[in-house]
């Protein structure tokens, strides 16, 4: 899924999503989950929100996000 093949468009892998996202961790700290994800509506594509659960997965298990349940949204790991 990670490793793209010619079939593969860019705009809307987990890898470009993923990248979109940390961009927008620059901005701000803590995004909200909907927040985020009607960002990544708005600015790449419908079809590239299929692919957000999977970069949030994909960042959190790298240890950079982090999940705050009470307030439903993410927190960026600085560390």
């Amino acid at each position: 899924m990670i490793k793209p093949d010619k079939h593969t468009n860019l705009d809307t892998s987990v890898i470009n999503v993923t990248a979109f996202v940390l961009t927008q961790f620059k901005r701000r700290p803590q995004i909200g989950y909907d927040e985020l994800l009607s960002s990544i509506k708005k600015e790449l594509s419908d079809s590239a929100a299929e692919m957000y659960p999977y970069a949030i997965n994909f960042l959190y298990l790298l240890g950079k996000i982090e999940y705050q349940s009470d307030k439903d949204c993410f927190t960026i790991n600085e560390a």
